[in-house]
């Protein structure tokens, strides 16, 4: 018995010399963990287009992925940053407690200000320490849903990409079993899934907060906080929806086109192009080498567009190939180019069709590509399985000496 309350007491003691001083190992996980924050979201985007272009992984499931972790890693970008300005504050209230051991002299202060009543620093150092201990565990009850949501999702994909499935099939038994998964932590006084959550380290955290600051409160408190998360979420998804093969370049994008997203020399960073690109906006040459970007479930497609092309009242001839899908315009003049050749390039090594087009017969001055693409929308949810033509998928101008 006696030995029981020694450990009991030893563990007490542990424990409490843990908590006073957590602030060290809290101020070391939240620098290092931010510093990786920062550059996760951009190596995400950059694995999601190599699932979408190389993989066959349609847009819609790759955006979902990205949408998920984007709130994950924003989730703890605000709680980690909101985190260290709060120790800073600590810090400084610590610095000023050792300075001035003996507080506020009213004596000392002017005359207006000695009878107005004043806080010791050690109140409000107590109140930041308490702060700051409770704010760590905050994202946790959040981000650990999310994350085995997503879990969830990417086995599902696996699933989808391994027996090529259609993503409607998979969305659905997502949405089911999702609705399912609610409706049973809902219904029922007791069961095992209660258990389940209830028994979880998001679950326990969660009721933590729940009891101690007020369930709605800290409901409030979670929706407010992924509202924050909208902004990083967005500049996450920036420029994801080039990648969207069946679908025209936004109109702004159409009109002023930016120079990163079509020549190597503007793209120093390596990243994948999105629907065709050449190396250098000026040329002198009798040809321009053109790349048109490969995205695996286009190619997979080509049987399907020739099926519905039987009946469709679009005009497009027998696709044969990929480069079959595509209509290349130079100054909106139609050009037939019969050599395609399917190669590795640009600084990612990105898969794509190679070929030459003449401009031997073109003044110098500013020209214009334009590509047009016909393309195909997979089934999902009573739509797609149709063809469309779609004539602004991509353009830029070029400097011819």
């Amino acid at each position: 018995m006696e030995d029981s309350e020694i450990k009991k007491q030893q563990e007490m003691t542990w424990l409490e010399h843990l908590q006073r001083n957590s602030w060290e190992p809290e101020v070391i996980i939240s620098g290092i963990s931010l510093a990786f924050l920062f550059v996760i979201p951009s190596r995400l985007f950059d694995i999601s287009v190599i699932l979408i272009q190389d993989y066959g992984l349609e847009q819609v499931p790759a955006m979902l992925i990205l949408v998920y972790f984007s709130v994950i890693i924003s989730v703890f970008k605000i709680f980690l940053v909101t985190h260290l300005v709060m120790r800073f504050i600590w810090a400084g209230m610590l610095g000023i407690t050792y300075a001035f051991p003996d507080g506020i002299v009213k004596e000392r202060l002017f005359k207006y200000s000695q009878s107005l009543e004043y806080n010791s620093p050690q109140y409000y150092l107590l109140k930041m320490e308490r702060w700051c201990s409770m704010l760590y565990g905050a994202p946790i009850s959040v981000a650990i849903p999310i994350f085995s949501i997503t879990l969830y999702l990417l086995a599902l994909i696996g699933i989808y990409l391994v027996f090529d499935l259609d993503f409607e099939v998979v969305y659905i038994v997502f949405m089911m079993t999702m609705i399912g998964f609610a409706i049973g932590g809902i219904v029922g006084k007791k069961s095992k899934l209660k258990n389940f959550i209830g028994k979880s380290i998001s679950g326990t955290i969660g009721a933590i907060y729940q009891s101690n600051i007020g369930k709605w409160f800290f409901a409030s408190f979670s929706l407010t906080l992924v509202v924050l998360a909208m902004p990083f979420i967005a500049q996450d998804l920036s420029g994801f929806s080039a990648f969207y093969a069946n679908v025209n370049t936004d109109d702004s994008d159409y009109e002023w086109p930016d120079d990163r997203g079509y020549f190597e020399e503007y793209n120093p960073d390596g990243k994948r192009f999105a629907r065709m690109w050449t190396s250098n906006k000026t040329i002198s040459g009798e040809v321009l080498n053109l790349y048109l970007v490969r995205y695996e479930r286009e190619e997979k497609a080509i049987p399907q567009m020739n099926k519905l092309l039987e009946t469709d009242t679009i005009q497009w001839k027998k696709v044969e190939s990929l480069a079959d899908q595509y209509l290349i315009y130079v100054n909106d003049s139609l050009i037939k180019n019969e050599k395609w050749v399917k190669v590795r390039a640009g600084l990612a090594g990105q898969r794509a069709l190679l070929g030459q087009i003449p401009t031997g017969h073109l003044p110098a001055g500013i020209h214009e590509i334009r590509l047009e693409k016909l393309t195909y929308l997979p089934p999902f949810l009573g739509s797609g399985n149709q063809l469309r033509h779609r004539k602004k998928w991509a353009r830029f101008e070029f400097i011819k000496e």
